[in-house]
């Protein structure tokens, strides 16, 4: 049974206003959140991205919270670019234009990164420079926390609430309206009347293959008008691990129809280092029919909704091609399998009719109890549907569903071809291909349940002549552009070195990277550490290398074009591969016996390899003097880190700080971290995740 809603009582100069950069939703949760905690305490509260408000707009709200991720190189989000932007302009300068603002932010960060929650800092910084002032205090969250972002959020959040209560108390005997009380419902749903479609037939199965365990009904094939999207056919979708290997990798390659109207990515091609493609996955049938089911929808699921009089979230695109119902809506916009998140629980309270239930989900809720939600919720990746079925008493009323249910989020993939793929006749038919490889999230939980993610599922059963639409994001960062790989003056232009860094499909940008290097004509030297599980399972690319036996069969000058030498490094092999390094020759002798030669690598940079571990790190330890040389060179060389994120970034840049010390370079680590921060010295370029 419903809960009676209670309306915030509206108070004259009581507003707040919450803006959010987000590129994953994490930072825009957690200002849908906060925006809930403010109306709760009676102000007319506005919560949206930041580039959906103008300056002007803005001064007019006695208080602001700003909420943002960093992304790519400490930069702010992709919803963040107009405003930002304004916020910038010079003519701004010493106007105290935001005077009579108040404010405070959070940052989301990730300390994988070297400039962790650089975006708040940056946020803050001009904020302050403009005349705004902080009503309280900064937060940050690490999301290599134990608890993640919770860990700084929940206390940061809880402090910003009794802040409020306290210095903005409300008036007479007003009260704050209570948690387990539902505010009223942001959207509406409204159905025409005798409009009911047909149950959607599903979709023809796909043919059974050696890695599905069965065929399933697969997503419809209608498209979303998505803004900006560009319509894709699918060429190919090939697994290229073995069938036997722990991971499901594939290999996709599109066909894109760009439009002339495309102006920015006209602009960015033919090169495509850095670029990403957005893949926007949906929901399967049966998935669906199990939500409907549950939440007593079904009557509903198949009629027809108008569209005039219904109130949709900003980011939800439905069906332009037929007309829609309730089911098309579930099955393409919203993320029903996910993972939910703390305020989707607090919100199912509300609906709960057993209070041992309603209990129970508040008890996941309340503060200092992250590790018994994080338990529950994320340690065993359970669903949002696992979650309802595990509360049967739970209905939630359709006019909330619109507002619990998160909206699916394009993902993004690093476009893997590069200038030597898109055709020069692109200018005139707008043609061109994108090549993808991405890994698929595939795995069994500490309950031993297996798990799919949304995208990975739906991308294992793609089938080549599938349209779909997809995005193409522009790099976070110009630093792979050719024009920035190129120094000097125009009559003697230089290439940059590359010391690239990959693991996984972290090769995918790398790849892309040497295809516009080679388009571009730079012949610098370049060096690719690769690290994958086994050579005969996940080398990725292997096939476009090329070979020279050197004195041992078991060492390889392994060569990806003409000028970029790979070192590979396979974890999990017993007696992997190894690429011999290069060592500076004792008194000019040229020739060394392998004794010798190891003899001459410095005794701390063999302790780990000698201990039978084979990461990235080992090798440019190992490999230590063929980069030195690449470092002290005329021109400042590009380094490039890409792959999984958590210790790998950290363990490569402490490896790349190292080899400046042990070849003198710098006189100490602290000189190797500034160092590596100079772009005088090096660019550096780190895209994990």
């Amino acid at each position: 049974m419903e809960q009676n809603v209670v309306e915030p009582t509206v108070i004259e100069g009581r507003d707040i206003i919450v803006l959010y950069g987000s590129e994953t939703g994490n930072a825009e949760d957690i200002a849908l959140e906060l925006s809930k905690m403010t109306r709760r305490l009676h102000f007319k509260t506005v919560c949206d991205e930041m580039d959906e408000v103008k300056l002007a707009e803005l001064i007019k709200y006695r208080l602001a919270i700003f909420v943002t991720s960093t992304t790519g190189q400490g930069d702010l989000p992709r919803n963040t670019a107009k405003f930002w932007t304004n916020l910038r302009r010079t003519r701004l300068n010493n106007t105290n234009c935001l005077g009579a603002l108040k404010f405070t932010i959070f940052g989301l960060g990730d300390s994988s990164y070297p400039n962790v929650n650089a975006a708040a800092r940056k946020l803050r910084a001009r904020l302050k420079q403009l005349g705004a002032t902080e009503f309280f205090r900064p937060g940050e969250g690490d999301e290599r926390h134990d608890n993640g972002i919770d860990s700084a959020y929940l206390p940061w959040s809880q402090e910003l609430r009794e802040h409020l209560v306290t210095d903005y108390p409300l008036p007479g005997n007003l009260q704050p309206i209570a948690d387990d009380i539902p505010l009223p419902p942001k959207y509406h749903i409204e159905f025409e009347t005798g409009n009911v479609f047909p149950t959607k037939s599903l979709s023809e199965p796909p043919t059974p293959s050696s890695d599905s365990l069965q065929p399933e009904p697969y997503p419809p094939t209608e498209l979303l008008d998505i803004p900006n999207s560009l319509t894709a056919l699918v060429n190919s979708n090939t697994r290229v691990t073995p069938t036997s290997h722990w991971q499901d990798v594939r290999h996709i390659e599109l066909s894109v129809q760009a439009e002339k109207k495309d102006i920015s990515l006209h602009k960015m091609l033919p090169f495509l280092a850095g670029a990403t493609a957005v893949i926007y996955p949906k929901n399967f049938p049966q998935d669906v029919q199990t939500l409907t089911d549950m939440m007593g929808w079904d009557s509903l699921a198949d009629r027809q909704f108008d569209r005039n009089r219904s109130t949709l979230p900003k980011k939800l695109y439905p069906l332009t091609t037929c007309q829609s119902a309730l089911r098309d809506l579930l099955t393409h916009n919203f993320d029903i399998t996910a993972v939910p998140k703390r305020s989707f629980l607090r919100e199912m309270s509300h609906f709960a009719t057993n209070e041992n239930e309603k209990e129970r989900l508040l008890e996941f809720t309340k503060p200092g109890n992250q590790q018994e939600f994080y338990d529950y919720t994320s340690r065993p990746r359970r669903t949002t549907l696992e979650v309802l079925r595990d509360f049967p008493s739970v209905k939630i009323p359709l006019r909330y569903a619109l507002e619990m249910f998160p909206l699916i989020r394009g993902r993004e993939f690093s476009i893997c071809n590069g200038a030597t793929s898109v055709p020069p006749t692109f200018k005139e038919d707008g043609k061109f291909k994108v090549e993808l490889t991405a890994a698929l999230v595939e795995y069994k939980t500490i309950i031993r349940k297996p798990r799919e993610g949304l995208c990975s599922r739906y991308l294992k059963h793609l089938k080549a002549g599938t349209t779909i639409k997809i995005s193409i994001n522009p790099p976070t960062s110009p630093t792979l552009r050719p024009e920035n790989m190129l120094v000097g003056p125009e009559t003697n232009r230089q290439g940059r070195p590359l010391i690239a860094v990959a693991t996984g499909t972290g090769i995918a940008p790398i790849r892309a990277l040497i295809n516009d290097r080679k388009a571009a004509g730079i012949k610098a030297p370049a060096l690719l550490f690769f690290g994958c599980r086994n050579e005969k399972a996940d080398f990725l690319f292997e096939n476009e290398h090329s070979s020279s036996k050197q004195q041992s069969s078991r060492d390889e000058a392994v060569y990806w074009g003409d000028n970029v030498r790979v070192i590979p490094a396979f974890s999990r092999d017993e007696n992997p591969t190894q690429v011999k390094p290069l060592l500076p020759p004792p008194g000019g002798v040229e020739s060394e016996t392998e004794t010798e030669m190891t003899d001459r690598i410095p005794t701390d940079m063999l302790e780990i390899v000698e201990q039978g571990k084979n990461y990235v790190q080992h090798q440019i330890k190992k490999h230590g003097y063929e980069i030195s040389r690449l470092l002290m060179g005329n021109v400042a060389p590009v380094i490039c880190v890409c792959g999984n994120a958590g210790r790998m970034p950290e363990r490569v840049r402490s490896a790349f700080e190292d080899v400046l010390v042990e070849y003198n370079l710098v006189s100490g680590k602290e000189d190797a971290k500034t160092w590596v921060n100079n772009s005088d010295k090096v660019v550096y370029w780190q895209e994990v995740w």
